[in-house]
């Protein structure tokens, strides 16, 4: 699937430069690529240099003219409203033939992100009606949860792109990279890497040619595009493979061929523990599940395996696979979990904003009253 980023907000420009990044690896180990092009929507042309600088050629800044009245998420949509045709015309109209769809990445708790993406995904799908619209949304940590402002901006967000993304997919930061109340530079980068590496297989996997890079069956953009529907989570799982390669076994055994099922069902089991928001499986419409195996490692077993442990964990789910020779040296599994029925974060967000415009508004009496 070839993708086109546009990164909106301080967050969403840093993700969007990862998810050149992520093109660049795609170039460099033979693939097409993936990313057809990635934004950096900003106000602040300081970080829109930053960012584009260490992107190169496939991250494009796109500056975003005036000043946000206010750090809620309606001043963020406001600003954007007043922006958009401006926005629309600076992003390369000519690379929209060749994407399959677009995602839109934010944070949910700051103000240009969380108001300005809503705001782009209402127009664009009026526009390119004939293309999905998803949202990555980064929700805020723990230590950002007492937070009124950062609660009500990420309500009002997830409330709002509910009704215009095709798909959201959440990522979930929760307590993680946290150093008290601060999380340093380094972790941040880290944490932003490890958002955006459970896409790189999904979008590589249908942009592979010729059959050496295919296990069994392709999973290209309209089974991922048939999976992703409403609320969505993602993961992904790695496990290092063995590394004997004696001479007198050339045709792996029953024992051997087990244990490699067994990895790849670990590395299923890992993307399922580090899905990208929490959730319950069984609350899923559609599941789909990647495999990516050594060369001469990868069996119609495994995939199997994997197949009977995701039905197993998700009942209720229309579930699609693919497979494909990947790195010589893991197993790797990624999983997507859509269409949920409910996702618990979500509901903490809007009950919590609930109750913090009660208090602000006097109707709830709070323990200093």
């Amino acid at each position: 699937m070839r993708l086109m980023v546009i990164g909106v907000g301080d967050c969403g420009c840093r993700l969007a430069r990862e998810f050149a990044e992520l093109n660049k690896t795609a170039k460099s180990e033979g693939h097409s690529n993936i990313i057809t092009c990635a934004y950096a929507v900003n106000n602040d042309q300081k970080l829109l240099t930053e960012v584009t600088r260490s992107g190169g050629d496939w991250l494009r800044p796109v500056t975003v003219h005036g000043v946000l009245a206010g750090e809620s998420t309606e001043a963020g949509a406001k600003l954007m409203r007043h922006e958009s045709e401006r926005v629309m015309l600076a992003m390369r109209l000519g690379a929209f033939v060749n994407t399959d769809a677009f995602l839109f990445v934010a944070s949910t708790a700051g103000s240009l992100g969380s108001g300005g993406v809503p705001v782009m995904i209402q127009l664009l799908k009026e526009r390119h009606i004939d293309k999905p619209v998803y949202a990555l949304l980064v929700l805020p940590f723990d230590a950002e949860l007492d937070d009124p402002q950062r609660v009500r901006n990420t309500a009002l967000c997830l409330k709002s792109i509910e009704k215009v993304a095709d798909a959201v997919i959440l990522a979930d930061n929760g307590g993680l990279g946290m150093l008290g109340n601060i999380a340093p530079p380094q972790k941040m980068g880290a944490l932003n890497k490890e958002l955006v590496a459970p896409f790189y297989d999904l979008l590589c996997s249908g942009e592979m040619t010729g059959s050496k890079s295919i296990v069994g069956k392709v999973l290209d953009a309209g089974d991922i595009a048939q999976t992703l529907i409403g609320w969505t989570a993602i993961g992904i799982g790695k496990v290092k493979m063995s590394s004997s390669k004696l001479p007198w076994k050339k045709i792996p055994g029953f024992e051997e061929k087990s244990s490699e099922s067994l990895k790849a069902l670990e590395a299923m089991n890992l993307a399922l523990m580090r899905l990208s928001v929490d959730c319950k499986l069984e609350d899923a419409g559609r599941a789909l599940y990647l495999l990516s195996a050594p060369a001469g490692k990868a069996s119609i077993d495994m995939i199997k395996d994997l197949g009977n442990r995701l039905r197993e964990l998700a009942p209720h789910s229309e579930i699609r696979d693919g497979s494909f020779y990947g790195d010589k040296n893991f197993t790797k599994v990624t999983v997507i979990v859509s269409e949920l029925i409910y996702v618990d974060r979500i509901r903490n967000y809007y009950d919590r904003a609930a109750r913090m415009t009660r208090v602000a508004t006097g109707e709830e009496k709070t323990d200093l009253a």
